[in-house]
């Protein structure tokens, strides 16, 4: 028997294909509502969360010859269903991961999303990006959180499709179907009449076929997904399933399909899911965030003085901190104080003190020349120092800052009071002890040579004297001096005064700085007449160019509101136009479905307000009786009501422990389900399945009704295997090419007999579809046309229904068909039950 050729070498013949589609998503972002939408064209605005999953199917046409069938998995976006989804996405063809765009944690959701399936589902699947709730944004803009830039952007660099759709007005739903569909392998999808007036269906394929060298395609056809059936089979007293409830047959396995050419090397294997690292994660955010918050202390501790004090009170290090910030801010802005650097101060040369010093009993002589430490401290064969025969005008600008300091320092230094006793005669200098070599000794305070030529201390028999008064120049103080100008002019001058005062030079240069100072004064008058009289000009000047300004303005301002109103009768025109032509667009559209959902919805409005109102009366005067009673009973009552509600915690705490251990029971029985179930798919000839058969068993022990499902299973059936819906189609052909030849045989036959019903059974014509009546030749075709619509139970009934050699003949295969659907049944009732538990636990 050769096998069929790929679907493009048929002329004429339409293509049909089946593709498993899973939805993904946060909850609450319309998962449900698009699906329901893309089905069966409704929207509901109440739409209750997602159990588990939903299963629905939908057919969509590209073409004339080309049909595609999704068979849709709507899973639940709850957290604790996340760790079911890998059941739903295995072996899933395309993939619709689903936001909400006025959310934007919703987009990091489905960006994980996105992240899993690339990982651990199959590796040519196709995934679209899919933001929903449209219809919010077109009424309200300000309610988008997530731009469509940003999501497209990231769509693109992912290799993902995207849409932007509505599940309330409809818009790109089906837009998003039909991309899907269109970047399907399409290629790999069998003709819809696989023989001429046959009924559409899945391609079927035998198990091992024999390909002929002239007919052998180069395309390798691939598996289509396996679909786990959602209607589960109820168990009843009938050893037979009703059609109604049997699931549609699954593709062959993979084993089954021609192997690819040598140039393709297998895909590789999913790579191993990365640790989560919980602790280090929280660990890390924990430091990055404490960083974070103690450098915005500090921040906001050094610009505000109350945080200021707070911070450094009570966080700890926060002080020193803020001290080094500030310390650091301060170096910056004064360099030349930070870069100062201690210099080892200038003692001087070494002084000799003769060895005749002191108190003498001789009388002093006028020697005005003498070099002893009295006089100066300096060697008697040096120049004496220039410092204070300098005029201003003479000095440096350096020894003109160090002579400012110096009269600075003397003036906040309090002078020694007349009455504070001089040294002894006794103590004289040349009473001191020796300096010993090396050593410097330190030298006297020179006395300023101004002092030195005014006023001469008297002799030994002379009576005392005090020095004269110094008369000081007073500095220069200026009113209303506000230019910067006359500022450093007057700071100039008073630092010339300063400094002609602290070399006590005043009655040389007083006649002079005075007649600077009026000098000064006068230019300050002068600079202020020029600025009133710029200033007025100024004034006069802006104003002159305020009103010109003005006059335009009000020019622009009357040509800008014609020309604004001429726009807008034009753009209120063109609105009405565009307003009625939309009016009666969606007119039309929106009439039928508002009649239909205004009633519906108030109606339920009106009863949800009025168990509304009646729960908050009542919730109220609970409420009410209950604050009336608590403040009478006072602190009592409140204690009483503490108590009572640890005890509801602790109570509330026993029994979610036995919750979590009923859901994770529930989880263990659906993978077990579901190993079974695999185990079937994907065995390329009868295998046993008891170990897994055991392992469900085992998880389910104290549950009758699967204990029931597995002990209802033929023990045959799970020892040695049930054979896959390929071959029982295979194994059907031939039973049935036996079935014809003796069709028309009477039940005591003969040899003649036989001969004649094999002769006749070559010259009958073979019917195809459907076809009516009771004849062997009918009861076949319809068999047949079961078997490849996957209807299982309805082929069994058939040929259940023939007599005689047919009903001989066929009896083995009938028997393998009734084990492969006891199997079934029992599986989709152990599925059912894990199904029922889970509802419990919620």
């Amino acid at each position: 028997m050769a096998a069929r050729g790929p679907a493009g070498s048929r002329v004429g013949s339409s293509r049909f294909a089946q593709f498993k589609l899973v939805l993904l998503g946060e909850s609450a972002v319309g998962k449900s509502s698009i699906v329901l939408r893309f089905v069966k064209d409704q929207f509901d605005s109440y739409r209750e969360s997602t159990i588990g999953a939903a299963f629905l199917t939908q057919t969509i046409s590209l073409d004339d010859n080309t049909t595609v069938k999704f068979e849709i998995w709507d899973t639940a976006g709850q957290e604790r269903y996340k760790s079911l989804a890998p059941m739903y996405y295995r072996n899933a063809n395309c993939a619709v991961v689903v936001y909400d765009i006025t959310q934007s944690s919703s987009l990091d959701k489905a960006k994980q999303w996105v992240k899993e399936l690339q990982r651990q589902a199959n590796e040519n699947i196709i995934i679209a990006l899919a933001g929903n709730k449209l219809d919010l944004v077109t009424e309200h803009p300000d309610k988008r959180a997530i731009q469509t830039a940003d999501a497209e952007a990231y769509a693109k660099e992912a290799g993902l499709l995207f849409f932007e759709t509505s599940a309330k007005t409809a818009e790109n739903v089906r837009e998003l179907f039909t991309s899907i569909a269109k970047r399907l392998p399409l290629d790999q999808a069998g003709p819809r009449n696989p023989r001429s007036g046959g009924r559409g269906g899945v391609e079927l394929r035998p198990e091992a076929p024999a390909v002929l060298p002239e007919s052998a395609s180069t395309t390798a056809p691939q598996p289509l997904p396996s679909v786990t059936p959602a209607t589960p089979a109820i168990p009843t007293s009938n050893p037979t399933i009703p059609p109604k409830n049997v699931p549609l047959t699954p593709p062959p396995p993979s084993s089954t399909i021609p192997p690819p050419p040598p140039a393709s090397s297998p895909p590789p294997p999913p790579p191993p899911p990365k640790p989560k690292r919980r602790i280090r994660r929280f660990l890390t955010t924990l430091i990055l965030l404490t960083g974070l918050g103690f450098g915005g202390g500090v921040y906001f501790a050094r610009i505000n003085d109350n945080f200021h004090d707070f911070f450094t009170e009570y966080v700890p290090f926060g002080e020193g901190a803020v001290l080094y910030f500030e310390e650091r801010e301060f170096r910056k802005r004064f360099p030349a104080i930070s870069n100062r650097s201690t210099k080892p101060r200038d003692t001087g040369d070494q002084i000799k003190i003769p060895s005749q010093s002191g108190v003498s009993w001789r009388i002093a002589e006028d020697n005005k020349d003498a070099t002893g430490r009295h006089a100066n401290a300096v060697k008697p064969d040096e120049p004496k120092p220039k410092e204070a025969l300098q005029t201003p005008a003479e000095m440096k600008p350096e020894e003109r800052v160090q002579a400012v300091e110096s009269v600075k320092k003397e003036t906040d230094t309090p002078a020694p009071s007349p009455s504070t006793p001089s040294p002894p005669a006794g103590k004289s200098p040349e009473s001191q002890p020796p300096a010993k070599p090396g050593h410097p000794v330190k030298p006297a305070t020179p006395t300023p040579k101004s002092e030195a030529v005014a006023f001469t201390a008297p002799e030994v028999d002379q009576p005392s004297k005090f020095p004269p008064e110094v008369t000081r120049i007073d500095p220069l103080k200026i009113k209303d001096a506000n230019e910067p100008l006359v500022q450093d002019l007057v700071k100039i001058l008073n630092d010339i005064i300063t400094v002609v005062n602290a070399d006590n030079a005043n009655s040389k240069f007083s006649t002079t700085i005075e007649k600077a100072k009026g000098e000064l004064g006068k230019v300050g008058n002068k600079i202020k007449s020029l600025k009133t009289a710029a200033e007025k000009e100024a004034a006069a000047k802006i104003q002159s160019e305020k009103e010109d300004f003005d006059r335009a303005a009000k020019e622009l301002i009357r040509r800008v509101e014609a020309e604004m109103a001429h726009q807008q009768s034009e753009w209120q025109e063109e609105y009405q136009n565009e307003r009625q032509k939309l009016q009666q667009t969606y007119e039309q559209k929106l009439k039928a479905e508002v009649e239909r959902a205004h009633q519906v919805n108030e109606q339920r409005v009106k009863n949800e307000l009025l168990e509304q109102a009646v729960e908050m009366k009542r919730k109220f005067i609970a409420e009410l009786k209950d604050r009336v009673e608590e403040e009478r009973e006072g602190r009592l009552g409140k204690l009483s009501d503490l108590s009572k509600t640890v005890t509801d915690l602790e109570k509330l705490t026993t029994d979610w422990n036995s919750v979590v251990d009923s859901s994770l029971k529930t989880q263990h029985l659906h993978v077990a389900v579901e190993a079974v179930r695999a185990n079937l798919e994907k065995s390329e000839v009868p295998r046993p399945f008891i170990r897994e058969l055991a392992a469900l068993k085992e998880i389910a022990s104290d549950d009758p009704v699967v204990n029931a499902a597995v002990a209802s299973i033929n023990p045959t059936a799970y020892q040695k295997g049930i054979p896959s819906s390929a071959q029982l189609i295979d194994r059907f052909r031939r039973v049935a090419t036996e079935v014809r030849k003796a069709s028309l045989l009477p039940e005591d036959a003969g040899v003649a007999s036989h001969a004649s019903s094999y002769i006749l059974s070559k010259l009958m014509f073979k019917k195809k579809g459907l076809a009516t009546g009771d004849d062997v030749e009918s009861v076949l075709t319809r068999t047949e046309t079961f078997l490849e619509e996957g209807d299982l139970d309805g082929a069994a009934r058939e040929m259940n229904g023939l007599k005689g050699w047919a009903k001989t003949l066929s009896r083995d295969w009938l028997g393998e068909v009734r084990k492969v659907l006891e199997v079934q049944q029992a599986l989709d009732v152990i599925a059912t039950e894990a199904r029922l538990q889970s509802l419990r636990v919620e």
